[in-house]
């Protein structure tokens, strides 16, 4: 037996009743929101030409041309496509929940009726499940410093009553019901079981992209199934007011992905290399690892259950990316010992493999279904892309600056290849209108290129404050990069 929630569309005022109730029922704070009733409008009124003819415009019958000009035309007719209909929706209890698929700490729960909860023992307050719910059904409670949802009231259901937002619905346009064996016992008519058929199907605005199977029967509007386009027109209301900012994750991906890009460029920079020649570049990759270990730690709401993250290491691609980056820190840690020279290249060896890992299992976290603008080949090959641009200058500077001497026109002729592949990687991607930030982004690649083009064609190699404006040029484009990446979330929020 499984529950499932009904919304009738053709009898919903738009009254909002049911999203009060679960704001009252769960305390929530201001700009929680649980449950939604998204208004969804469209159409337009049309000229479609005249009803009869105009009469004549002349001097005999007392109208004149300027009366036409100055009064409205009586003899036009108009018509119109106008439409307007409520969907009132909240976590869906899907049969597949993407939300308890991905939880790096195991916080969600399933119950055996398919209801869907966070223990909030557990939640680290990380956000993964809202990336990956594709309705936007896990919100941040700021309060709390953790991750919340519709719980389908189940303390309630336990006591036989019904959950608080179909209790206040004045007109039962929202109900709910169980279903055994796959079928619904109470519920008949024209309804649309959203769980039996293609997202592409379900009704504006629920997403085409969703595999979850969403536990919710809906009984058309009128106008769900016109071709007319479609908008949210109460997208301030509905969009999460406490959104987890991502800089954060912005200073994380780009550091350790730098760190891993700077431990391979390592391993044939400093071949031939003293031990002590080498100890300050690698530092200088602890030091990024370091960095980004805290502005990921930074970005939890609720720190004090980070231990748990590991939980989640069968499911959650969060959690293997956890256990790379404590891998590659403790190969890195091996590195600065003063090993054999076997010994340290296979040692270097491992931990470049490790560091492969890492970032292959970073893009895996950012590869769901949910989010299409992710969920690409450009995202590995974007990571790889970065580690390879900024590891390598990283290293060559700091070698450069503990007077080590190395050829820099190799360096700069991969940067200048290197960033034309980055302008070509961004481009392929693009969909929608250059954006500000866009045409900024593409101009400091432009400055790069001849950045390093210029470095290269230096007689010898330059020094190491020379390239130092090329490694920040270079990190700004990608931090430019990197922002645009996360600002595709933004867009996808229900």
């Amino acid at each position: 037996m499984t529950y499932v929630f009904t919304f009738d569309a053709s009898a919903c005022s738009g009254c909002k009743a049911c999203q009060e109730a679960c704001k009252d029922k769960n305390n929530l704070p201001v700009g929680v929101l649980w449950r939604r009733v998204v208004e969804v409008s469209g159409g337009e009124w049309e000229n479609v030409g005249a009803r009869s003819p105009r009469p004549e415009i002349n001097d005999a019958n007392g109208v004149g041309e300027s009366d036409w000009v100055r009064r409205p035309d009586p003899y036009t007719v108009w018509t119109n496509t106008v439409f307007a209909y409520n969907l009132s929706i909240a976590c869906n209890h899907c049969e597949h929940p993407k939300c308890a698929g991905v939880c790096p700490t195991d916080a969600y729960v399933v119950r055996a009726d398919g209801i869907v909860y966070i223990d909030e023992s557990k939640c680290m307050g990380c956000g993964y499940c809202a990336w990956a719910c594709p309705y936007s059904a896990p919100r941040y409670h700021p309060e709390r410093g953790q991750m919340s949802k519709c719980n389908f009231c189940f303390d309630n259901v336990d006591a036989g009553l019904p959950p608080s937002c179909v209790a206040a619905c004045p007109l039962r346009a929202l109900g709910f019901v169980e279903m055994d064996d796959g079928q619904l016992s109470t519920v008949h008519g024209p309804w649309s079981e959203l769980w039996e058929i293609p997202a592409a199907e379900h009704p504006f605005p629920l997403p085409e992209t969703s595999r979850t199977e969403p536990h919710l029967a809906v009984k058309p509007h009128a106008a769900m199934g016109n071709a007319l386009e479609k908008k949210i027109s109460n997208y301030e209301e509905i969009r999460p007011k406490h959104e987890k900012s991502e800089t954060p994750l912005v200073i994380f991906t780009l550091l350790a992905q730098m760190a891993v890009g700077a431990f391979w460029a390592l391993q044939w920079m400093s071949l031939g290399l003293t031990w002590e020649q080498r100890i300050l570049p690698l530092l200088s990759v602890g030091l990024c690892l370091a960095l980004a270990g805290w502005a990921s730690f930074a970005h939890l709401g609720a720190k004090r259950n980070a231990w748990r993250v590991l939980a989640g290491l069968q499911k959650s691609w969060l959690s293997r990316e956890v256990l790379y980056v404590g891998l590659f820190g403790a190969g890195w840690i091996v590195s600065l010992l003063p090993l054999p020279k076997v010994d340290s290249a296979l040692m270097g060896a491992a931990t470049s493999i490790v560091g492969a890992g890492l970032l292959y299992s970073m893009a895996q976290v950012y590869r769901l279904p949910s989010m299409p603008a992710w969920s690409t080949w450009r995202t590995p090959m974007g990571f790889f892309l970065t580690a390879l641009l900024l590891g390598p200058l990283l290293a060559w500077i700091v070698l450069r600056s503990g007077g080590v001497s190395t050829p820099f026109a190799p360096m700069g002729w991969l940067v200048a290849a290197l960033l034309v592949a980055q302008a070509a990687l961004a481009l392929s991607a693009r969909e929608t209108a250059p954006r500000r930030g866009d045409r900024l982004r593409f101009g400091l690649i432009g400055v790069g290129i001849l950045e390093a083009g210029l470095l290269a064609w230096e007689a010898g190699p330059p020094a190491a404050w020379m390239c130092i404006p090329l490694l920040l040029t270079v990190l700004l484009e990608e931090a430019l990069g990197r922002r645009r990446f996360y600002a595709a979330l933004e867009e996808r929020r229900l």
